[in-house]
């Protein structure tokens, strides 16, 4: 039993003696480090009328520009759609509308349920728009000096 107390004695004695060793080190620090939060920000030209056309005649197409510049530090997504916002009805949902950017159909349909696809647009870019308004030409005489007027609202959205 002396022996086994000896032995242990030495071990935890040689333990200590390793345990208290130091080993060098070292630290540096980087400095100024800012993490800023990117945004969402365009604008549009021009401002208004963008799409505003007289007269427009049964069987007739008349394509106008819209150009949306990224003024925000993200890529943005934007997306058009259309709303009534006086005028005749009728009329209203007799416009159709082509959509393209860069050449490439983002949406055709009826003006009043337009919603395009999304267009890309990196930060400090523009896109351009076109919009091609169109009377189809079975449109009938009631519709004969009718008006619309209408917004254009242009969304954006942080691309994923």
């Amino acid at each position: 039993m002396k022996r086994v107390l000896v032995i242990a004695a030495v071990i935890a004695a040689v333990l200590a003696i390793g345990g208290a060793r130091a080993y060098f080190t070292a630290q540096t620090e980087v400095k100024d480090n800012v993490i800023r939060a990117g945004s969402v920000s365009m604008s549009v030209e021009p401002t208004s009328a963008a799409l505003s056309i007289d007269p427009v005649a049964p069987g007739e197409t008349i394509t106008r520009s819209l150009d949306v510049n990224n003024t925000g530090a993200l890529t943005l997504e934007v997306t058009t759609t259309a709303a009534k916002k006086a005028g005749y009805t009728d009329l209203w949902n007799a416009l159709t509308c082509r959509v393209t950017h860069d050449g490439v159909e983002v949406y055709a349909g009826p003006m009043s349920a337009m919603r395009t696809a999304p267009v890309r647009i990196s930060p400090d870019q523009k896109a351009t728009l076109r919009y091609a308004v169109s009377l189809p030409a079975e449109a009938g005489n009631d519709l004969q000096g009718d008006y619309v007027r209408a917004s254009l609202y242009i969304d954006a959205e942080q691309a994923r």
